[in-house]
């Protein structure tokens, strides 16, 4: 391992631990407008990822997409349901934690056999076979949009719906829930 490659490794754990620490600060903070905030870091760091990885058009998505506008919706949601975080005593659900603890274990071990199970081999001589064959790589730029545009449409489209979906409704949840506070004072 050279210089280089130390250096890179250094930038890239900084980067995975400001991910890993933010996500876990999301969770665990009790104050809703932190917890809010904290998916800006988490954007952030892996829009750097992206970007020491050398890909630099990812990065620049990742960036305006989901810091500049994913964010921006979930800190707007948090301010207009405007709810103290001590407003409700926690409630006891330990067999919520349960339920969410297997879900998690499950998918935690489905994506660990995913990954033990893909060929890493094949991944290469893909990438090879397209360099050969094409001659000279399209610019990455075009080469998104028309995967976006083309293949991914179908589940892209129904996405972007989805939530904004979920954002109108919990913004009406909380609308209705003030709206009752308000009547019952």
């Amino acid at each position: 391992m050279n210089l280089s490659e130390s250096i890179h490794q250094g930038i890239l754990i900084l980067i995975e631990s400001g991910i890993v620490l933010g996500s876990l600060g999301v969770v665990s903070l009790a104050n809703v407008v932190h917890s809010a905030f904290l998916p800006g870091l988490v954007f952030t760091c892996v829009s750097l990822s992206y970007l020491v990885l050398n890909a630099d058009f990812v990065a620049a998505a990742q960036s305006l997409i989901y810091v500049g506008a994913i964010n921006v919706s979930i800190v707007f949601a948090v301010m207009v349901t405007d709810e103290p975080a001590a407003s409700r005593p926690p409630a006891d659900s330990s067999a919520g934690y349960s339920i969410a603890s297997v879900a998690c274990s499950g998918l935690f071990s489905i994506l660990i056999a995913m990954i033990l199970g893909t060929k890493w081999s094949d991944i290469h001589s893909i990438d090879q076979l397209y360099i050969s064959v094409g001659g000279t790589l399209k610019n990455d730029v075009q080469e998104v949009g028309y995967q976006l545009l083309t293949t991914f449409i179908v589940p892209f489209e129904p996405l972007s719906i989805l939530l904004l979906i979920a954002l109108v409704g919990a913004i009406t949840m909380a609308r209705n829930d003030k709206l009752a506070s308000d009547g019952e004072k």
